[in-house]
């Protein structure tokens, strides 16, 4: 298995319908445009997570579809493309108004709940076991590079890997019973007093959590630079602008590009970045 580029030979055929430039350009816009929905016309943000949600949805069931090629044939997949994937589908916060477990109340909510669950119980296989599946090296002892300043599979990375699937693992079984618990106060009284929930819920000013803006911000632009790292320094190849050649890039792209048009013409033309906003720091009041 070929990947460090030390002498130009490592290289490796990377799957373009995972995290092809369509795949990856269309996240990233769509990332951006869920923040600045978010901050600035809240209306929107529902509809764009549930686009977000989708498109992830399709990754990560091509992830797991292709890791199980590391039990089932001899050809196995490699264990950088599976952290490229990763990076792609953690790239930036649920929420950003400190108020985020009240999005368990809808059904997208929940249905994101379920989505970072499965995520999560696949990192707990792939930093405990799908590793060493799948190997870190060929024969000629051609390293993978796992992140930042060429480090490994070996050592610390992937102690840190095993211990952030754990914790999010945890933190989203507890969220499930917490979500269920809400489930059935919800309909304790009865069918339609539940679906009529929603109706009674205040709608305020847009508040913003800074601590929350900052790390999502940065956390954007973390998965972007290391999935960009990761396919220069692996050598991973048929993911470039010369290769996006299918339907399964082209639907990506083309829905995160135009979402985030749409919401900065919204933002411009009903002028949204003027209107007043409850910014918070740390749950204090700004």
């Amino acid at each position: 298995m070929l990947a460090a580029r030390d002498d130009g030979g490592c290289t490796y055929q990377g799957n373009s319908d995972l995290y092809g430039v369509g795949v990856r350009v269309g996240l990233y816009a769509q990332w951006i445009a869920t923040l600045l929905s978010t901050v600035f016309e809240p209306r929107s943000e529902a509809g764009l997570r549930t686009t977000n949600l989708i498109i992830q949805l399709a990754v990560f069931i091509g992830l797991c579809t292709e890791s199980t090629h590391a039990t089932t044939t001899t050809t196995t997949p490699h264990p950088s493309a599976a952290v490229i994937t990763q990076f792609l589908l953690c790239g930036s916060l649920s929420s950003v108004t400190g108020d985020g477990v009240s999005h368990l109340h809808s059904l997208s909510g929940a249905a994101r709940l379920f989505f970072y669950t499965a995520l999560a119980a696949y990192g707990c296989w792939f930093w405990f076991t799908g590793i060493d599946i799948m190997g870190v090296e060929n024969g000629g002892g051609c390293q993978e590079v796992a992140f930042f300043g060429r480090t490994t599979f070996d050592g610390w990375f992937r102690v840190l890997g095993k211990v952030l699937s754990v914790l999010g693992l945890v933190t989203c079984v507890a969220l499930l019973g917490y979500w269920l618990h809400l489930l059935v106060a919800r309909f304790r009284t009865g069918f339609e007093s539940g679906l009529a929930a929603n109706a009674r819920q205040r709608k305020g000013r847009p508040r913003i959590e800074l601590a929350l803006l900052m790390l999502s911000a940065g956390l954007l632009v973390l998965s972007a630079m290391a999935v960009e790292y990761l396919i220069r320094e692996n050598g991973v190849k048929k993911v470039g602008r010369a290769d996006l050649d299918s339907v399964g890039q082209l639907i990506p792209l083309i829905a995160g590009c135009m979402g985030s048009a749409m919401v900065v013409w919204r933002i411009v033309i009903h002028g949204q970045f003027l209107k007043k906003r409850c910014l918070f720091l740390f749950g204090f009041h700004l």
